[in-house]
């Protein structure tokens, strides 16, 4: 948890979680050595609200030895950038 609140993920603005999905398939044991990778899945535009969206990130993080120890899949709002911001 350290790691995945440390490094955080680079949204500006901020986020606010909407709920989401944890899974522990391996244990991890003192003295693992873990990395986490986050992808963006899913990209939906607000209907009610022109100024934020969702989005739907998975992180895994993993072992020094490759194997998954934890799927993170999180439903996150997040504000929406303006179409000027886009253009610069």
């Amino acid at each position: 948890m350290k790691l995945r609140v440390e490094s955080g993920l680079p949204l500006s603005g901020g986020i606010i979680g909407s709920g989401g999905e944890i899974s522990w398939p391996k244990p991890t044991r003192p003295g693992d050595t873990l990395h986490v990778s986050s992808e963006i899945e899913e990209v939906t535009p607000s209907r009610s609200r022109a100024d934020r969206g969702m989005i739907r990130v998975r992180s895994e993080t993993c072992n020094q030895h490759g194997e998954v120890v934890q799927i993170l899949i999180a439903k996150l709002v997040v504000p929406r950038r303006t179409a000027a911001a886009i253009a610069s």
